[in-house]
């Protein structure tokens, strides 16, 4: 399962090959020369003579190419910035990585100078090879994120134009029978819960089962994204994309192919599905039908279609599989962590008591349970580089040239950990967010600070997420207790703490037990999902 982390892409593999072999000497030139030529043309971008950041050293023409890990690049960086500092400038055969380790960095040059840090760099597997050049998240700053940021923020900011805290509340109802009749599935279970009411509140799409098509279908493009960070090579030597699908060791053409099949079907199926349900009259009121509405032309046409139908798309991809990380993390604090879960079902049952479950109007009546779900974002970050940007023009920091063209990752995982802010950082400690509980004063910044990005690209679901994931986390503690399985020994198991590195860690299930605090308990989830149907 975990073999991949080590793992690099056959076509690398043979790359570096074709450098050793002797009987290659025409290919080692070849490949010496196309390096040589990528590299010339990135350094041509380089105009003030103030020095770079510092930054481990480089070689020529590849520079830290050969010092690049496979994977956990954020916690290499880490120790980098433990010599260089709080940025580190690292040039891979002449393109130009910036890693941020300091929020204060982060928020001076990704927000304060957003105008130009807003673009996302061009990644060849995605945005050439696999067409993926269309979502909102890996659009370049312009028109069109702008359109898609419009309808985002429209949708998924507030619950104005659709009211989506009543669908969390009801999916949340069906994962709490689900835990209730099959706890060991609990994986399967958090996993359809974000789909569900993303799929409703875009397409008006109703999800039936924890094997619903279009759910499976999604995190098949999701998972699709994952495999695509393991080509990282392709951006640094893009002649590689060139190699046809026959040559020895070669997978990405295979992959881009389809994987450009499998995007079009999840962005075209659901839209013209929504779009047939809404010209019939016969769909439910959603993100899509909305738009529509607002931009039907008399003819039929739909002012932009392309713009609405992308952004729709994206959400899914966006908010799925971060908020199933997010719950999984939570499960996996509470099954370390009995003590923080006691206290916050204490709390569960001092103000809401035990007739009924947990609802959105509870959001600011439970500051445990809210600071449970703070400190799991901080605990494990979701993604550790929230995403990359682009620098679109040169500029100076602190005396220091930042090339035009450079890609900028703001380190999560770092500020996350960052000892100055946040003492004991590895520790789960939600008493950290309790004014006056520590003895210590509430630190800042708060996760939701960084964890949904920076600037001009901060998630437009942001309030969505943290709504649905309280809501998951507060009816979870006030229903069930969540323990860690007994073996054959007689000894505890210990849980799955084993993250999958990606663009967005991913966590298997541990072998657990979760079951009703009590039959009262049970008989209220099996109550509030009777009143569904």
């Amino acid at each position: 399962m975990h073999n991949h982390r080590e793992r690099a892409d056959s076509s690398v593999v043979v790359m570096w090959d074709l450098t050793r072999t002797k009987s290659t000497d025409y290919a080692i030139g070849s490949v010496a020369a196309l390096v040589l030529l990528h590299y010339i043309r990135n350094r041509k971008r380089d105009g003030s003579s103030l020095p770079l950041p510092p930054g481990p050293p480089r070689l020529p023409i590849i520079g830290n190419l050969h010092q690049m890990p496979l994977s956990h690049l954020w916690e290499k960086a880490v120790e980098w910035g433990k010599q260089y500092g709080d940025i580190i400038y690292v040039e891979n055969a002449g393109d130009s990585t910036l890693i941020i380790n300091s929020y204060e960095v982060a928020v001076e040059l990704l927000t304060k100078r957003s105008a130009i840090y807003s673009s996302r760099p061009h990644m060849v597997m995605n945005n050439e090879l696999l067409d993926w050049g269309w979502p909102t998240t890996a659009l370049p700053y312009g028109d069109a994120l702008r359109r898609h940021r419009g309808y985002l923020h429209r949708f998924f900011q507030t619950s104005e134009a659709l009211n989506y805290y009543e669908l969390q509340g009801r999916e949340v109802c069906v994962m709490l029978n689900g835990l209730l009749t099959s706890p060991g599935d609990y994986a399967s279970h958090i996993r359809r819960l974000p789909g569900a009411v993303i799929l409703r509140n875009v397409y008006g799409y109703e999800v039936q089962t924890v094997d619903d098509p279009m759910v499976k279908l999604g995190e098949k493009v999701m998972r699709l994204g994952g495999q695509a960070r393991l080509y990282f090579f392709l951006n640094h030597l893009p002649w590689l994309k060139h190699l046809p699908a026959w040559f020895p060791g070669v997978t990405f053409p295979k992959v881009a192919k389809e994987g450009r099949a499998l995007t079009s079907s999840f962005k075209i199926e659901p839209h013209e599905r929504a779009k047939k349900e809404f010209i019939e009259g016969t769909g439910k009121e959603c993100m899509t039908s909305i738009l529509l509405e607002e931009n039907m032309r008399e003819d039929g046409s739909v002012h932009d279609e392309v713009n609405i139908s992308n952004a729709a798309s994206v959400a899914y991809l966006a908010g799925s599989d971060t908020s199933v990380t997010a719950t999984m993390t939570f499960i996996l604090a509470m099954l370390k962590n009995p003590d923080k879960q006691r206290r916050a079902q204490e709390e569960i049952d001092a103000v809401i008591g035990s007739d009924r479950l947990p609802d959105i109007s509870d959001w600011g009546s439970l500051p445990y349970v809210q600071a449970v779900c703070t400190e799991t974002l901080r605990w494990e970050p979701v993604l550790p580089f929230a995403l990359p940007h682009r620098l679109d023009e040169e500029d100076e920091y602190k005396g220091y040239r930042i090339p035009k063209g450079t890609m900028v990752l703001p380190n999560v995982w770092a500020i996350s950990r960052d000892p100055k802010r946040y003492s004991d950082p590895l520790s789960f400690k939600p008493e950290r967010w309790i004014p006056g509980a520590t003895g210590e004063p509430v630190p800042t910044p708060r996760p939701q600070d960084y964890v949904f990005g920076f600037g001009r690209r901060v998630c437009s679901g942001q309030n969505w997420a943290e709504h649905i994931f309280f809501l998951t986390a507060a009816s979870i503690l006030a229903a069930f207790n969540i323990e860690k399985a007994i073996g054959p020994d007689g000894k505890e198991i210990p849980p799955n703490d084993d993250f999958v590195p990606g663009v967005t860690r991913t966590l298997g299930p541990s072998q657990c037990r979760i079951t009703p605090r009590s039959d009262k308990a049970a008989s209220l989830v099996r109550q509030a999902y009777s009143l569904l149907s």
